[in-house]
């Protein structure tokens, strides 16, 4: 019954079903090959420099325990600063509480993100504008602390690249692909007319080309054109023979 219902969706034509072939084991592939990469390698290493930030973020606010105002805190930070390729100020108090800022396709911002509330102590909020920097806001005892890091300490450099890099050459090889298929279907298609035109009285040129097996089909369809044609042909001429021999009066016939 399920393949009943599924060849109603099946395409009709040699042409469409190669062509459907062709396609999706491709599709499959290269979603498959994305899913697990942004599930297990993006993820698990973004997750991994995470946390190594997330131990240099923690080392900082033990350093600064006990500050009550922004320049003792900053002054207690600053040897830290340029080791660590960080930059920090705290927010004006009549600043509004900072809110996170990810974008619709920002999966390893996300992961920082989740990784970041669960284990850092104060975490706040984040931003990761399209820019290298991305902003961390602390709450801490002497305000919201904001510290802009190097978006490549957080996540890999041009995650994307792999998966533009398969699309795009996986488009490719389709293209490819679809050339090299319609030329080895052209021959069948030949055939096919051909064979369909004689079939309605009609006699088309066709010469066999293409693979092996097409050629030999192509031979043995011109091979049974050429019997059915003197077929045609010797009743033709036996119905011809029969009429005038009727029109022909009898010998000794009055």
């Amino acid at each position: 019954m399920f393949f009943q219902w599924l060849k109603q969706y099946v395409p009709r034509s040699l042409y469409a079903r190669a062509a459907l072939i062709l396609v999706m084991p491709i599709v499959a592939l290269q979603l498959v090959v994305t899913i697990v990469f942004i599930k297990r390698d993006l993820e698990d290493v973004t997750t991994q420099m995470t946390t190594t930030v997330l131990r240099e973020i923690s080392l900082l606010q033990q350093q600064a325990a006990g500050a009550s105002d922004p320049e003792t805190y900053l002054q207690r930070l600053a040897p830290f600063f340029a080791p660590l390729t960080m930059t920090a100020r705290f927010l004006p108090p009549e600043a509004p509480m900072p809110q996170e800022q990810l974008s619709w396709n920002e999966f390893s911002g996300r992961v920082v993100r989740d990784k970041l509330k669960h284990e850092l102590d104060g975490f706040v909020a984040g931003e990761f504008p399209e820019k290298r920097a991305v902003l961390l806001y602390l709450d801490t005892s002497a305000g919201i602390l904001e510290l802009g890091l190097d978006r490549r300490r957080l996540t890999a450099a041009a995650p994307h690249q792999l998966i533009v890099t398969m699309i795009f050459f996986g488009f490719l090889m389709t293209v490819i692909s679809f050339v090299y298929m319609r030329n080895q279907l052209r021959p069948i298609k030949k055939l096919a007319d051909a064979a369909q035109a004689f079939g309605r009285g009609r006699n088309v040129s066709y010469s066999p080309r293409g693979a092996p097996e097409v050629r030999v089909a192509g031979s043995a369809f011109l091979d049974m054109r050429a019997r059915i044609e003197r077929q045609i042909e010797q009743r033709t001429l036996m119905l011809s023979g029969v009429s005038h021999d009727l029109r022909t009066p009898l010998p000794g016939s009055s």
